[in-house]
């Protein structure tokens, strides 16, 4: 099925518009063409209100010169009690119609749900219906072509693309300013499906860019859990070999970098964020600065427990510190920031003044 356009706006010479509306004859035939246009391109339309003063219905009249135009090409979408349906050449071929009454008798609501289903907007004249429009456009992407020639709405909707963001060039908005005359309305046409297929590009790397970061959270996750049974194999590991100082050294050291690392893994899929290669660099950091932390309190204590099978029972407490250490990396290096450097140990035979010497004694009057 060919894309779904909306027609809308009024070229009413009896409304008062802001801008005035400029040649409503002219902009009438211009909705005529642009219909013509949109059926030769195996566009579909989407139309609201017969009402004279709204333009759907010279777009109708223009779209219907086609002769073998698909069934439903017209979709019409009128309140379900209070609409009128009453378009040219409805009754003589009713197969080209597409009728779907909205719930309730609001015409707005069901004017405003329907425009997440088209898939271009072209606005012509009109009043403060047609400029809410143009913004709902403009805010959710949607591709758009106000006709500024002729006044109205349209054209405040123009100069407002001249600041907004939108899939439109900056040549292509200019050509929208532009007056209307012979090849308008393919040109019109033309543009509305460069808006479509950049909006479709978008959507692709949009759908690429999810896909991506999806299969990096889930890479994430399962380095984060090989990296923790990385962690817990070094338990079993010590009971496997015979019990020294370096085989003990290695499996604290292993056990606290990767649980470390498993932890701010964890900690990214925790807060469904995608990027997780610093975060690990940064769990890795806090989970060795506190084995060593931890360790060398241990060793204050008691000096040869490297070299005992103490160093088993330590090893549980060192993976539970690691991990916690790199789940909360931010609270570790924020209590970094804040610990003052130790002072410097005071060296014998050093004298008074030099780093690392003794103080000398204040004499009076000295701090």
């Amino acid at each position: 099925m060919g894309p779904l356009i909306a027609v809308m706006g009024s070229a009413d010479p009896g409304r008062r518009l802001d801008p005035p509306l400029t040649d409503a004859d002219d902009a009438l035939k211009a909705c005529e063409e642009i219909g013509a246009e949109l059926a030769a391109e195996g566009c579909r339309i989407i139309v609201y209100s017969s009402e004279a003063q709204f333009v759907e219905s010279r777009v109708v009249t223009g779209f219907l010169t086609r002769e073998d135009l698909p069934d439903g090409s017209v979709q019409v979408r009128p309140p379900y009690e209070d609409g009128d349906i009453d378009f040219p050449l409805r009754d003589e071929r009713p197969e080209v119609f597409d009728l779907r009454y909205e719930p309730g008798n609001d015409w707005e609501v069901s004017f405003y749900r329907s425009l997440r289903d088209v898939d271009g907007v072209i606005l012509v004249g009109g009043g403060r219906s047609t400029l809410v429009t143009g913004m709902i456009c403009l805010a959710f992407g949607i591709p758009l072509y106000p006709l500024a020639a002729f006044g109205g709405s349209a054209r405040k909707v123009w100069e407002t693309m001249n600041r907004s963001t939108h899939h439109a060039t900056a040549d292509e908005v200019s050509a929208m300013g532009a007056q209307w005359g012979p090849g308008s309305a393919q040109r019109l046409v033309r543009l509305l499906g460069t808006q479509r297929e950049r909006r479709a590009e978008k959507q692709r790397e949009e759908a690429r860019s999810r896909l991506g970061a999806t299969l990096r959270a889930g890479l994430g996750a399962v380095t984060g859990m090989l990296l923790l049974l990385l962690g817990f194999a070094t338990i079993p590991l010590t009971y496997a070999v015979e019990s020294s100082t370096a085989v003990n050294l290695s499996a604290l050291i292993v056990g606290a970098l990767a649980t470390g690392t498993s932890g701010a893994i964890t900690r990214t899929v925790f807060d469904r964020e995608t990027h997780w290669a610093r975060t690990a660099v940064l769990g890795m950091s806090a989970g060795g600065i506190a084995f060593l932390l931890f360790v060398s309190a241990q060793l204050a204590a008691s000096p040869d427990i490297l070299a005992g099978e103490g160093v088993r029972r330590l090893l549980f407490f060192v993976l539970a510190v690691g991990y916690v250490s790199g789940f909360t990396f931010d609270a570790v290096y924020n209590r970094l920031k804040q610990a003052e450097p130790p002072a410097p140990p005071v060296l014998p035979g050093l004298p008074t003044g030099v780093p690392g010497g003794a103080t000398p004694p204040q004499g009076p009057g000295g701090a």
